[in-house]
Parts: C-alpha cells; sequence; structure tokens
C-alpha cells in the first residue's frame, strides 16, 4: 500500500504562506509581536520615576514624611490642556510687554497631580519670606505658647512701609507695644514690613533657617541685582503644602497659619480669579527692581496659596516685568480664572 502525505503536512513546494487566510494570521501575529516587543521597550526605556518624598532630618529612628516631590515626572495629561493655555497667556502678555517672564506651579491636593509652567525660571521671593517666619514663631509655640504673648514695642524709626508699591491697610504704630501673636497677624495678614522686622530681629536666626533647611527651599542672604532671583514657584509651594497637610507645624498651628492667610487684604492677584465665595489662603510677593538705585525699571510680583475649590490646589504664580502693578495684577488674575476653570471641568 502506497503511503500518501496529508494535505496539511510541511510541502516546501505548497506555498502555504501565500494563502489569504494564513496571510491575515501572519499579519496578525506580527502586529501583536511588534506591540508586545514596543511596550515592553518602552517600560525598559521610559521607566516611570517614582516620586521622590521630602523627608525630615536630624532623627536616628525615625524619618517623618513631609511631602512628595513630583518634580522628576512629566505634566499629568488631565492638566496638559490647561498648560497650554497658561503658556498663551504669558506668550500674549510677553509680545505685548505687559511681563517680560511668567512661571506657574499648580498642584491638586485632592489627588497630588501637578503641572508647570517655565519651570526652570527662578525669581525673588520678597514678602513670600514672611511665611517661613510666621511657620518659626509657631515651631516654638509648640513647645511653650508664651512666645505668642511675649510683647514687643514699636519704636519707630525708617518706615519700611514707604517703599511699599502695595501698601498695608494697617500697620503697627510707633510707641505701641503689641504681642508677638499681633505682630504675626499684622505680618501676614496686612504684609506690614514693620512688624516682620521687628519679628526678625527677635528671632533666633538658626530657629529661621531651620525651617528652610528642612522643607529644602533655598535662601540668599546676600541678594544683589545680579543674584536677586533664586526661587521658583515649585519651591515655594511646599510651605502651603506642609501646612495643608499638617505634616511640619501640628494641627493646630497649620490651621491657625492658614486661616491667618486667608484673610490677606489683597484681593487682585490668584483671588480676583476664583469666585468670591471660594476662600483662599495665599501671600503676596512684591518687589521693585531699581538696577540704578532710583528708577525702578521692573517689578516682581508673585501670589502663592491655596484655593479651595471642589478639589483644593495649590497655585503658584510668579512674575516680572516693567508694566504697571495694576497690569500685573491682571495677568495673575487671567492666569488664575484659567486654573480655576480648568479644575472645575477636570481639564476638559
Amino acid at each position: 500500500m502506497k503511503f500518501t502525505q496529508p494535505s496539511s503536512a510541511y510541502n516546501p513546494n505548497s506555498r502555504w504562506w501565500k494563502r489569504p487566510a494564513v496571510l491575515w494570521v501572519l499579519v496578525a501575529a506580527g502586529c501583536l509581536a511588534g506591540f508586545f516587543i514596543g511596550f515592553l521597550a518602552e517600560s525598559i526605556i521610559s521607566k516611570p520615576v517614582l516620586p521622590a518624598p521630602l523627608r525630615l532630618g536630624g532623627y536616628n529612628f525615625i524619618s517623618p514624611l513631609l511631602a512628595c516631590n513630583f518634580s522628576s515626572l512629566k505634566v499629568f495629561p488631565e492638566f496638559q490642556k490647561m498648560s497650554s493655555q497658561i503658556e498663551s497667556v504669558i506668550k500674549a502678555h510677553t509680545s505685548a510687554g505687559d511681563i517680560s517672564k511668567a512661571s506657574t506651579y499648580f498642584l491638586n491636593l485632592a489627588n497630588g497631580n501637578w503641572s508647570d509652567v517655565n519651570e526652570k525660571e527662578k525669581y525673588y521671593p520678597s514678602s513670600l519670606g514672611k511665611i517661613p517666619i510666621m511657620m518659626a514663631y509657631y515651631g516654638l509655640a509648640e513647645s511653650s505658647n508664651a512666645i505668642l504673648d511675649k510683647k514687643m514695642t514699636y519704636v519707630g524709626g525708617a518706615d519700611l512701609n514707604q517703599t511699599q508699591d502695595i501698601k498695608p491697610a494697617k500697620a503697627i504704630v510707633p510707641g505701641d507695644t503689641y504681642t508677638v501673636e499681633q505682630l504675626i497677624e499684622y505680618m501676614i495678614e496686612y504684609s506690614d514690613n514693620n512688624a516682620t522686622e521687628l519679628l526678625y530681629n527677635a528671632i533666633d536666626k538658626n530657629t529661621l533657617r531651620n525651617v528652610y533647611s528642612d522643607l529644602n527651599i533655598p535662601t540668599n542672604g546676600n541678594a544683589t541685582i545680579e543674584n536677586l532671583d533664586f526661587i521658583t514657584p515649585q519651591q515655594i509651594t511646599i510651605l502651603f503644602r506642609v501646612l495643608y497637610n499638617a505634616t511640619y507645624l501640628s494641627r493646630d498651628y497649620s490651621e491657625k497659619a492658614l486661616q491667618l492667610m486667608s484673610k490677606s487684604g489683597f484681593t487682585q492677584g490668584v483671588y480676583a480669579g476664583v469666585p468670591a465665595s471660594t476662600v483662599v489662603s495665599h501671600k503676596l510677593g512684591l518687589v521693585g527692581i531699581a538696577p540704578n538705585g532710583i528708577i525702578t525699571d521692573e517689578h516682581e510680583l508673585h501670589d502663592c496659596g491655596i484655593i479651595y475649590a471642589k478639589d483644593p490646589y495649590v497655585l503658584c504664580v510668579m512674575t516680572r516685568g516693567s508694566s504697571n502693578l495694576s497690569a500685573m495684577e491682571n495677568i495673575v488674575a487671567e492666569i488664575s480664572k484659567t486654573v480655576y476653570k480648568n479644575v472645575i471641568n477636570g481639564g476638559r
């Protein structure tokens, strides 16, 4: 009996690989293999970078978590549209000559997603530096709240508010005596430079330096026109993040600090970009830059804080330009409004 090879067996002359049905299988298999190879390569080459935590040092057996640092991650996709809109606002006002540069940092406190624009630009913090002074005193008060009852007399002298472009609505009066707690209120709520000077001179500078070093925030004690700018919006927002999370000060003093900042008399900027019923805990920073000591060529106007929307978020807007302050305030408000709309609409 003659053996007959089955038609399905391998036959080099049959050209089975040219059959239409087999071709479809091969194409599908090739695409599937390509997908998995690509996925594997992307996983190896573009492996996501995990957030680097910011922890408090100085301990032997514990490492308190202060906040997570998302600076190594890309902008989250849902806020890419928002970033593009902010870039458009900045570009339009830069082209118009209203500002020379601007940067923003946004962090959704509900889920940790963030977005920034021109993140490498640096600025002078100005009155934003009043927040660490407040935190240093509140930190001391956790050991003994008697520090807040300590009294100081303002003897007067050079009025440090005189040169401010936005003068405080209320300020301490020469000859009057105030508690530390009252001076903190003047410093934060009204941004009174004279109250700030009293508090700064009275505190141990190591205590204040510890706030900066603990939170990994840069300082520049010898700022000049040449090296004036040294801090980014992202670095400033760590102050608000640790207060919101109550991871640096106690819950009571974190609450007290943010409540005080919610009373800020500055209602332009970030505050003006959200509905009037929205609570905003924020701090203004403003400095006039005068290279020749006489004429102020540029200003830096910053506004950073927590906006208590349905999903609370941190927003820090820092700007520099030669336009009038009203125009710069409007730019900050425009950016704030853009961010608020995106947050409310979920980035759509």
